[in-house]
């Protein structure tokens, strides 16, 4: 039978007017379920105007949906009426505190009729009746068209207001900013989400009705949910921040005549105060096109302006205002191109100019060269990772500026032509022999590591890393023949950062090196065990023998010295000699006496004792006068066999010493063959233990730069062919550009090659029948297996 409506809606109505009038829950259970059961009652009872019909209005509940939208209409009516005399701020409060209420009094009420919402206004969904909402939705639907829209534009107005005041200094409520946001968006919420939850309920239900051929309630397109909020505020709001910044920025840069600066920090403060309102007040989806406006405004439009002072800032070091730039110019597309530009051309300037400063000091000293480079790449690595924020294209700018500086300065310019190219390497090989040898004063380990990590910092920018090995390979030998190094771990540590920073290819053979010293060691130990009588004359120690042995293949290559030894000498060498033989019968020692280095004692001056340091050369030479005072040249040399380069050399250096005389004049270091070498029996030196060793090792450094050149030219054409023959191994045809582009991709970590020696290797590879010209076309190569 049916239930009348007028008595479910006078019980009905007790609920959902406490709920609209007072704001306040059903807090008693029992008062709730007397509400609930009776809209069940109410919608469970079938209609008797229609017993055969099938659709939905055979279901109770379009009377009491109707009273309920009566209801709320008329309270949204009443609200609306209460705005009229209303403005500004006070709107907004009045406003804010009514939706919270209405929303509340909405969401209330949506639970007394949650029996409705699953039945009646369900089926009525599913038949596509667009005018029925679920209970909560209804309410938004009535405030939007009761409330809002007769005052939409009284309250944006208010809001805007709001806004302006905020910008230009006053203290507001954002609260009231925030409601009427949220109250926007809500009103955009469709059904849909509702309907899913209640479909979910539903298929729960083992005694709910299969209703799988009803209609799929409307989902919406993502953001179509904020339609209200974009259409009435967003577009709004939007508009009148471009306008504000636009007169803003107008006025500071124009009336009031601010700085660069200034306008930065300005335009700091603006984008923080519209992030902290967006985060505050705003729906999420706003940041970005907010961001876009005032980008556009404050920055985009003022670029020129604003990058037109990147360079004076440079010069002054204004690090704070360099790194506040970069943050407003990385906002906008290609804003920092500009700057990496101008930041590229003063680190290069800068560069040449601190160069230009040491001219003449760095050329003789690695010291000043290398603490001059660092000062410059320090300073703006130090400015790119701080201000800059480590970003990519500075880095690339700072590099490429870098790689202008170390390679071609004023210091390398004073070089000969040819050598020009090398001198930057040298002498910062040079820095680190002088780091890693014995000296009064050396690095603790860490003050060691963090020099040597500046060291690379700008030896990654040498074009020709393999001149850097070239050098760094001969001083190395050298330490570790002569025993000048301070640290084996220091030495140990710079070849493994080589390693990470070049590869284990490019620092095989300083490995083998530090191999071949620590092998050395124990066939010195052991050779010393079994050889004493060698080693000792009348039961005493004559001779203090220590030997390195060393692979050809690994070291630098070492001229041959031919020199007759000392008996005393001559019998260790043999002896060490026999005891190789037995131990490796299938390889050949050859000395190098050119490498060899000795103590002598002394008492023949004044019989004062003297510890010389000398050259095996210098020794044999030196000996000869326990036979007696004098010599001539030719006699000198025919008792050593020295050739006549390497015996001026000996003679000239005992001759600078005051070690011995020359009764004839020595012109251009040629001591003449007829002239007596007297021993100077007055010598005399404050020093007990003297190095006679270090000019003729300054002689032998005359020649490496034109040594490394050579060998360096001849590594490079080596490299360049073998990365030819791998192109072309994989190509088989390719044309010649492509082929030049791709050598030089592969060999760029290690040097970069010139034109003319790729062409050059290219022609080679021809002759030995590796390549071939394609026919018909001589830009194309072809392999030949």
């Amino acid at each position: 039978m049916d239930i009348d409506i007028e008595e479910t809606w006078q019980t009905v109505n007790k609920g959902i007017g406490k709920a609209f009038r007072y704001f306040c829950p059903i807090s008693r259970p029992r008062n709730l379920r007397l509400f609930q059961s009776k809209v069940y009652a109410y919608c469970t009872t079938l209609s008797t105007s229609n017993p055969e019909g099938n659709d939905g209005n055979q279901f109770v509940g379009a009377e009491l949906y109707q009273h309920i939208v009566d209801f709320i209409s008329m309270h949204a009516k009443d609200i609306c009426a209460k705005c009229e005399d209303l403005h500004g701020e006070a709107l907004l409060e009045y406003y804010a505190s009514v939706w919270e209420n209405y929303r509340f009094s909405s969401t209330v009420t949506d639970g007394l009729c949650a029996y409705l919402n699953r039945h009646w206004i369900r089926r009525e969904l599913d038949e596509g009746r667009d005018t029925t909402y679920l209970i909560y939705t209804l309410s938004l639907v009535v405030w939007k068209k009761e409330i809002f829209d007769p005052m939409e534009t009284k309250i944006i107005d208010a809001v805007m207001e709001l806004v302006r005041l905020e910008r230009t200094g006053s203290t507001i409520n954002n609260r009231f900013i925030r409601v009427v946001v949220d109250s926007l968006v809500e009103l955009g919420h469709d059904d849909h989400e509702r309907i899913e939850k209640l479909r979910a309920e539903a298929e729960n239900n083992q005694n709910n009705q299969n209703n799988s051929n009803t209609k799929q309630p409307h989902t919406p397109k993502p953001g179509e949910e904020l339609i209200y909020y974009k259409a009435s505020f967003e577009q709004r709001f939007l508009k009148e921040t471009r306008d504000f910044y636009i007169l803003e920025a107008a006025k500071f840069l124009g009336e009031d005549g601010g700085t660069c600066i200034e306008y930065m920090k300005k335009v700091e403060t603006r984008i923080q105060q519209e992030e902290d309102r967006c985060q505050l007040c705003l729906h999420n989806t706003t940041a970005k096109p907010l961001a876009d406006v005032y980008h556009d405004v404050l920055i985009a439009r003022q670029i020129e302006f604003i990058q037109n002072h990147f360079g004076p800032l440079l010069v002054e070091q204004r690090d704070e205002h360099l790194g506040r730039m970069y943050n407003l110019c990385c906002r906008i597309p290609q804003g920092l191109d500009a700057l990496r530009s101008a930041l590229e051309k003063h680190v290069v300037k800068e560069g040449h100019l601190a160069m230009a400063k040491i001219e003449q000091e760095g050329f003789n000293d690695p010291k000043i060269y290398v603490h001059s480079l660092l000062e410059v790449y320090e300073r703006y690595q130090d400015l790119v990772q701080k201000s800059f924020k480590k970003e990519a294209g500075f880095t690339a700018s700072l590099d490429r500026a870098a790689t202008d500086f170390v390679n071609n300065n004023a210091v390398t310019k004073r070089a000969p032509p040819a050598v020009q190219s090398m001198k930057s390497s040298e002498l910062i090989c040079r820095f680190t022999d002088q780091l890693f040898k014995k000296s009064a004063k050396m690095p603790d380990e860490n003050e060691m590591d963090s020099i040597q990590n500046r060291v690379l910092n700008i030896f990654k920018y040498l074009e020709d890393k393999d001149v850097f090995l070239k050098y760094y390979t001969k001083m190395f030998s050298k330490r570790l023949i002569n025993d000048l190094s301070a640290s084996d771990e220091a030495e140990q540590s710079f070849i493994s950062k080589l390693t990470v920073s070049c590869g284990f290819e490019y620092t095989n053979r300083l490995s083998k090196m530090v191999q071949d010293v620590q092998v050395s060691k124990d066939f010195t130990t052991n050779f010393k065990e079994n050889n004493e009588h060698v080693l000792t004359t009348d039961g005493k120690k004559s001779i203090e023998f220590k030997c390195l042995v060393l692979s050809s293949g690994s070291w630098p290559h070492f001229p041959p010295c031919p020199l007759t030894l000392p008996q005393s000498l001559s019998r260790t060498i043999e002896a060490f000699n026999r005891y190789y033989d037995e131990k490796f019968s299938g390889r050949r020692l050859q000395w190098i006496y050119s490498q060899c280095r000795g103590e002598m004692t002394t008492t023949a001056f004044k019989g004062k004792k003297y510890v010389f340091l000398v050259t095996t050369p210098q020794m044999c030479t030196l000996l000869l006068f326990n036979e007696q005072n004098s010599f001539t040249f030719e006699q000198v040399m025919q008792a050593t066999a020295m050739e006549v380069k390497m015996a001026q050399a000996i003679i000239q250096s005992l001759l600078t010493n005051q070690i011995v005389k020359c009764d004839k004049e020595v012109v251009n270091d040629e001591v003449p063959w007829d002239a007596n070498i007297t021993l100077n029996p007055t010598y005399t030196n404050k020093k007990v233990k003297v190095d006679l060793s270090k000019f003729t090792l300054k002689q032998e450094a005359v020649k490496d730069n034109e040594a490394v050149q050579r060998h360096a030219d001849e590594d490079k054409k080596m490299m360049i062919s073998a990365a030819i023959v791998r192109i072309m191994k994989t190509r088989k045809t390719l044309q010649h550009a492509n082929l030049v582009a791709e050598i030089l991709s592969q060999v760029q970590s290690r040097f970069k090659p010139k034109v003319e020696m790729v062409k050059k290797c290219i022609g080679m590879l021809i002759e030995k029948e590796y390549l071939r010209r394609a026919d018909g076309s001589r830009d194309t190569y072809e392999y030949l297996a």
